[in-house]
């Protein structure tokens, strides 16, 4: 395991940074010597809940570049504080720091000063500022002996959220007259989660039978994870990919198993269009790198999230709780939207109404 810090050209933040993780003493074992700091991809069992993607993981990138980021299990008074929105409420009272809050796939963080988001979808105003998941942490990518074959197709997820006519008997009997197999990469009590591991996966599926609003919150980090391990995906039409999408080398877009079976004989019979997806998954991952995401942090944390905190020192005590007990009570109804639209809404996928 690699402890020393990276050579950077980064410069210092204008102010310092505290990423708060509610569930710190998880990370004892690992974080206690900010001098000795694990590369995130030597751990990748460690990093799986929306707090340890987005503050730990984020937080160890941007240390081991020497910036000057911190890490607590308290907001602290009158600093800027970054910290998954999923993962702090109103009991926190949070006013009297500046808040930074990862939306993830939740809801609209009404409670923060600034959301960061992960699809550009969600960008309402000049406090919400996107900038891309983390690259999947110790990504193994797939193994190049195995050339064009396709005989495992693999879902990187949890098995419910794979819509039900991809997990159904009948598709799988076509997958195994076709000689392939489909694997699903959940959590499992028993046995640590795979999302990393992609060296015998020839094919990603991702369709999900989302409202249209609710995609509107998730990543394109299947697609680019994908890009990255050097294995073409099957996709459904949520918005992240079709954002992404450049040309039909990117991915193919499935609404159905039919379409899926299609385009799998397509690849297997055309092993020059996999080697071109794959080629071209290589190039676009390079817009993705964690050197790229890294930059955008820095980026971001130097310029809008350090003006925004500058004019928020400014104002009074006063201010800064009459203005919590609004985002109080707009967080509540945040909450109560998201979790309507989540199970209320028109499903492309399987064209129904909820």
């Amino acid at each position: 395991m690699q402890f020393q810090k990276l050579e950077t050209k980064f410069t210092v933040l204008p102010y310092p940074v505290t990423f708060v993780c509610q569930d710190l003493e998880k990370w004892a074992d690992l974080l206690s010597n900010e001098n000795q700091l694990p590369d995130p991809d030597t751990i990748p069992g460690r990093i799986v809940t929306n707090e340890e993607c987005w503050i730990v993981m984020t937080y160890l990138h941007l240390k081991r570049r020497n910036l000057n980021v911190y890490l607590s299990n308290q907001f602290v008074e009158g600093n800027i504080c970054v910290a998954s929105a999923l993962d702090f409420g109103i009991k926190q009272k949070t006013f009297s720091s500046f808040v930074v809050g990862c939306r993830s796939d939740g809801p609209r963080p009404a409670l923060c000063d600034v959301a960061i988001v992960q699809n550009q979808a969600n960008i309402k105003s000049n406090t919400d500022i996107f900038i891309p998941h983390w690259p999947q942490p110790g990504l193994i990518k797939r193994d190049s002996a195995r050339k064009n074959r396709i005989s495992n197709i693999v879902f990187k997820g949890s098995e419910i959220n794979l819509y039900e006519a991809f997990r159904s008997p009948e598709f799988i009997q076509e997958l195994a007259n076709l000689g392939v197999k489909l694997e699903i990469n959940g959590l499992h009590k028993d046995k640590p989660v795979q999302w990393h591991d992609y060296s015998e996966a020839d094919l990603v599926l991702a369709v999900r039978d989302l409202t249209e609003r609710d995609a509107f919150v998730k990543p394109a980090s299947k697609l680019i994870n994908a890009w990255a391990a050097g294995v073409p995906a099957l996709l459904g039409p949520e918005p992240a990919f079709q954002y992404l999408r450049q040309s039909h080398l990117d991915y193919i877009e499935v609404k159905t198993h039919k379409e899926a079976l299609t385009a799998i004989r397509r690849l297997r019979d055309d092993p020059g269009l996999y080697e071109q997806m794959v080629i071209n998954g290589q190039k676009r991952a390079l817009e993705f790198s964690t050197e790229q995401i890294a930059l955008r942090w820095h980026e971001v944390l130097s310029t809008q999230v350090a003006s925004l905190y500058s004019n928020w020192c400014k104002r009074s005590s006063i201010s800064k709780i009459a203005n919590f007990a609004v985002r109080a009570v707009n967080q509540k109804l945040a909450i109560r939207d998201a979790d309507y639209h989540r199970a209320h809404g028109y499903r492309p996928i399987s064209n129904r109404w909820t």
